[in-house]
């Protein structure tokens, strides 16, 4: 074989085989360059696909999580709430009950002795009160005191009748008898219609109230009568020597409880329950199997605690709650993982919770995420596609081109590589943040339509980002209208405050959030007659303030439309029905509303559940609470009654009015700032001597001086009444 001397050929072939070398080099490096720049392009690509996505992925979740944390709060203090005032109204009930039955113990002589007969079949169905002997009692020997206890069945009824949730209502003498008012007569005989007797001092309500010497609540127990699962409220009363004599009580079914936990919803997925912080059992569900599945047996005592459950996480959240702390953990049960919200219920020994899986909370960041790894994707098979196109193209054109000269060789790698270094530059330059860059490749081929699908691909992540926008731009106009409504709840508070040589008034309202729950109200019905109002609305932020608004239209409406003083009960009453109706979110109010006749100094005032003022008496230079009737809060019972008060003021006297956001305001450390620290700060000041402006000034220096640094947790509000 000869090998080709170049040297010996002709010019022509020489400068052939010359261009033909240099044709071939340039294609080559052309090529190679072109190939680089597609894979570096591939690579820049998928490199930004991927950071997009797990950025996206990350933002998205985090804000899904913030928000389910801040909604499952909510929902969890929203419904704690309404099963605290159940116990509260439960634990009412039973003090009422001690009180009266304590009276007549130590004032026989205004009782004379009354008839209760013992449990009849006819009468189930019936508020009866019904008498029972534990086994071997002769009733004679405990006659008289029968006779004298008896006086109590009139106000057990009445209890019994305005509230719908009562199982049943006792009063059981260490004697050996009790007297109960329920409808279930027919349970309390045996197939004779004799009287069971009744041996109460086994039962855990009995027991324990005569251990605590005080109020007290039993566990969850299976109801005596058969009618499910109830809760007891017992405490001791005494006899006219001071030893307790008996015990009182009143026991509730846990249906209204129940109905509170499973009417809870959240989502697809979400659920709530109660927690047994003692013993780490679940106390209410809608589930029926599973970690929070409800089954209870005879004795309730064999039910399993979440305490030991198999895995950690949700054991360690069962004893958050025990503990009394307030939390939102991520935990796994049932095989599935959940994000639970939580909070202790106060004046309790539960907790409420709910509970929604973790793929519902972030599912709208998994398919953001998805949608740009399918996008990418899409991105990079195209760009595979194109990538093998052009290799192709380079071969044919490596073939055809042989011949040409290096000049032509040039001119091509340069028509290839050049649209390739724009591609390069592009994704750079969309990496750093410039969504509105386009990758400018007109060169009528696949290069271009590798452009063409990258500013696509530009395009719809660029929609993700402004979608974003969209979102923090929507959050902000809310803080906007929650400004304005600010604006428009202070406007509805009386500003024009009278100060004359008969009377002065002032009032302050700081709410917790842009908007509260908290009003004060004063006008006057004529020149001579002033009418008073401050009330607090449970909850806080905007719910709170519209039932505020609807609260303090009513009660003026009804005001309005009263002809003496006597009519301050009927004004609270009708205000209750109306505030009562269509309460579905299940609202309520606690107010103060009283009436001032000016010539005379006659006040006359209805407490419905609000904290009491404090009266500052001139002539004594003290203040002091002022004794106020129990009544219950607006907006729960319909047929709810309200007794009206009366006092007289005289010159110099002030009354002070306040919300609980006062003497409830907590430090860091959680320590309220308690009923008896108000006491001290106004007894410590010179009333007389200082204005009303001094004075609000002055209990609120005194608030702050505790709070400190810690959020505001309540509206504070605060009004004073000074008689000239």
């Amino acid at each position: 074989m000869k090998i080709l001397n170049i040297g010996r050929l002709g010019i022509r072939k020489q400068v052939s085989y010359l261009l033909l070398s240099c044709s071939i080099i340039t294609l080559l490096i052309a090529g190679s360059a072109a190939l680089y720049g597609m894979f570096r392009v591939k690579s820049d690509a998928v490199s930004v696909g991927m950071e997009i996505g797990e950025s996206a992925a990350k933002t998205g979740s985090d804000a899904l999580k913030k928000s389910a944390e801040a909604a499952m709060q909510g929902i969890v203090h929203e419904r704690s709430g309404r099963i605290n005032n159940f116990f509260d109204d439960f634990a009412g009930d039973v003090r009422m009950l001690q009180n009266e039955m304590s009276f007549i113990m130590h004032n026989p002589q205004y009782y004379p002795p009354r008839t209760v007969n013992p449990p009849d079949r006819k009468n189930a169905g019936k508020v009866t009160p019904q008498l029972q002997f534990r086994a071997g009692l002769n009733p004679a020997s405990v006659a008289y005191e029968v006779g004298l206890m008896s006086n109590l069945q009139d106000f057990m009824v009445r209890l019994y009748d305005n509230d719908d949730t009562i199982a049943s209502n006792y009063v059981a003498s260490k004697n050996g008898f009790d007297i109960s008012v329920d409808r279930a007569s027919d349970k309390r005989v045996d197939a004779n219609n004799v009287p069971i007797p009744n041996d109460y001092r086994v039962r855990p309500w009995y027991k324990n109230a005569l251990e605590a010497k005080s109020l007290t609540f039993t566990e969850i127990f299976a109801d005596s009568l058969g009618r499910g699962l109830a809760i007891g409220c017992a405490a001791p009363y005494l006899d006219a020597n001071g030893e307790i004599a008996g015990v009182v009580g009143e026991g509730k079914l846990m249906s209204d409880v129940d109905n509170i936990v499973k009417n809870t919803k959240f989502g697809e997925t979400g659920f709530a329950f109660t927690l047994n912080n003692r013993t780490g059992q679940v106390i209410n569900s809608p589930k029926f199997e599973g970690a929070f599945g409800i089954d209870y047996d005879n004795n309730l005592s064999n039910d399993p605690s979440l305490f030991d459950y198999e895995e950690p996480s949700l054991a360690e959240t069962a004893k958050k709650m025990a503990a009394g702390e307030t939390g939102f953990d991520l935990v796994k049960f049932d095989g599935k993982n959940y994000y639970v919200a939580y909070a202790p219920i106060k004046n309790t020994w539960w907790s409420f919770g709910v509970a929604v899986e973790e793929d519902e909370i972030i599912s709208a960041a998994t398919l953001n995420t998805h949608e740009i790894e399918s996008t990418t994707g899409r991105f990079v098979d195209s760009l595979n596609n194109s990538i093998k196109f052009v290799i192709l193209a380079m071969i044919v054109v490596f073939i055809g081109l042989i011949a040409l000269f290096s000049f032509a060789g040039r001119k091509v790698a340069e028509k290839f590589t050049a649209p390739l270094q724009v591609l390069t530059d592009g994704v750079r330059d969309i990496a750093s943040g410039n969504w509105d860059n386009k990758i400018e490749v007109h060169t009528g081929n696949e290069l271009e339509h590798l452009a063409v699908c990258f500013n696509a691909m530009t395009d719809e992540l660029k929609k993700y980002t402004e979608n974003l926008t969209k979102v923090t731009a929507e959050k902000e106009r809310i803080a906007t209208e929650l400004n304005v409504a600010t604006e428009i709840q202070a406007s509805m508070l009386p500003t024009d405050f009278p100060l004359n040589e008969k009377i002065s008034i002032l009032a302050t309202m700081h709410p917790a959030k842009e908007v509260g729950g908290d009003f004060y109200d004063f006008y006057f019905l004529d020149e001579n007659h002033l009418m008073i109002t401050i009330a607090d609305v449970s909850g806080k932020g905007v719910p709170a303030a519209l039932f505020m608004v609807i609260s303090k239209t009513i009660l003026k409406n009804f005001a309005l439309t009263m002809t003496g003083s006597d009519d301050i009960s009927a004004v609270v009453t009708c205000t209750n029905r109306q505030l009562c109706q269509n309460n579905d979110a299940m609202m309520f109010v606690t107010a103060f509303v009283g009436m001032l006749e000016i010539n005379t100094g006659k006040f006359t005032f209805v407490n419905a559940g609000h904290n009491p003022p404090m009266i500052y008496r001139k002539n004594e230079n003290r203040a002091e609470y002022l004794e106020v009737k129990k009544n219950k809060v607006l907006g729960v019972m319909a047929k709810a009654n309200f007794a009206q008060q009366e006092i007289r003021l005289n010159s110099g006297d002030m009354i002070f009015m306040y919300t609980d956001g006062v003497t409830e305001a907590m430090n860091e450390a959680g320590d309220q700032y308690t009923p008896e620290r108000l006491d001290e700060c106004l007894n410590g000041l010179k009333i007389s001597e200082m204005s009303l402006e001094e004075i609000l000034s002055a209990v609120k220096k005194s608030l702050n001086e505790h709070v400190k640094d810690a959020e505001q947790s309540d509206d504070i509000t605060m009004m004073t009444l000074k008689i000239s």
